[in-house]
């Protein structure tokens, strides 16, 4: 599920403000405790006044946890972390809005995956105790992403998580020298030479081999599709950058920032051209934005709506059976069956528009709204009474 980002809204569209934030690097972490701490916090509500918010989480109240990375989750938990000058503080946030535990790593040690093993939920984030950029004795370590108890780790990397799940590769490194850890065990995943790790996606490993795309599961082949059948080129084949692992499918470009939608559990191909993909976790459709335009697929079939999308289109999220798509600064909201413009907002509403990121299928979960990131909660607002 992974980070999909506004002064007035009128007729269903809305100026979009992107923020991208950084962070400082030096050369030496400070000493700190790596060990998660629990927390049992509850955030405070936030302040959502100056925001235009969706209609789908509007009477929900949202906190603020301070996060600037991209946010992954599992279940009921979300994971991201605060930048600080010298260090990183990940948290875990639940759908109630509390705080389940903190861990402080270098600032350089970005890289981390929301991943599972069987039943259990993990949080897999990297180290380093010799180098503030983390591109030095690079470690990662698994941790149960409700309890921020120790599951396996720390496990020496050859670099840092580039993804997706848990794939590691020092800078700047061939495709071939990626490696990835079972997250059951964190032990490297073996393979024959000439084999390229692709991705690792809730414990099935994605690799090209011998002109094939095999995906294999507890050290079985679970799927397997050819790749001169579907005209991919294997030095092209990657995935899309900030691709996560929980969504239920695999997005890989096959070049020029287009390619297959694939299903993980059966390796049925869903799409061969998008160039953008969504699940809306309310409905459990799977959107795409390809050369056919905008197609939705779900249980009833494929339904390409008739809305016209230029390349320049890209899809923002699919949450509660609408669709959120941006053009340059402008948002529009559509109807995920008929295409329609609908209403995603409320009607003359005024500052920064809030859209969807990940959701669960209770339409809980974050929002981007600027450089903010928001939580919708199962709390409630609570209605102000006036004296009558």
């Amino acid at each position: 599920m992974r980070n999909r980002r506004m002064a007035s809204l009128a007729a269903g569209t809305a100026t979009l403000a992107l923020v991208l934030s950084g962070c400082s690097l030096g050369d030496k972490p400070d000493d700190f405790d790596r060990p998660p701490e629990a927390s049992d916090t509850e955030l405070k509500a936030a302040d959502t006044s100056d925001l235009q918010m969706p209609l789908i989480v509007e009477p929900l109240e949202s906190v603020e946890p301070d996060w600037d990375l991209p946010v992954q989750a599992a279940g009921s938990v979300f994971l991201s972390a605060h930048t600080g000058e010298d260090t990183l503080e990940y948290s875990a946030v639940d759908t109630k809005g509390t705080e389940l535990w903190r861990a402080k790593r270098p600032s350089g040690c970005t890289g981390f995956a929301v991943t599972a093993d069987g039943d259990t939920d993990m949080a897999v984030l990297t180290d380093s105790e010799t180098s503030t950029d983390c591109d030095e004795d690079v470690t990662a370590t698994a941790y149960d992403l409700t309890t921020g108890k120790k599951v396996w780790g720390p496990v020496g990397v050859p670099g840092s998580l580039c993804g997706p799940g848990t794939v590691f590769a020092p800078e700047d490194a061939s495709p071939e020298e990626a490696a990835a850890l079972d997250p059951a065990t964190g032990k490297p995943v073996e393979g024959a030479d000439g084999v390229r790790h692709l991705g690792e996606y809730q414990g099935l490993i994605l690799d090209v081999i011998d002109g094939k795309l095999v995906a294999t599961e507890d050290g079985a082949t679970r799927w397997e599709l050819s790749l001169s059948d579907n005209g991919w080129d294997a030095d092209s084949l990657a995935p899309f950058a900030g691709s996560v692992t929980g969504e239920g499918f695999i997005h890989l470009d096959a070049g020029d920032g287009v390619g297959p939608v694939i299903d993980r559990e059966s390796g049925d191909l869903l799409d061969d051209d998008a160039r953008g993909v969504a699940r809306d976790a309310n409905t459990e459709a799977v959107v795409t934005v390809g050369k056919a335009g905008i197609t939705v697929i779900d249980d009833l079939g494929r339904n390409e709506l008739p809305v016209s999308v230029a390349e320049s289109v890209q899809l923002e999220a699919a949450a509660g059976g609408l669709l959120y798509l941006r053009e340059g600064a402008k948002l529009r909201v559509h109807n995920a069956t008929t295409g329609a413009l609908a209403r995603g907002y409320k009607a003359g509403g005024s500052g920064v528009v809030a859209i969807p990121d990940i959701l669960t299928t209770e339409g809980l979960g974050t929002l981007h709204a600027g450089d903010r990131t928001l939580l919708a909660t199962d709390r409630v607002v609570e209605e102000e009474s006036g004296e009558g």
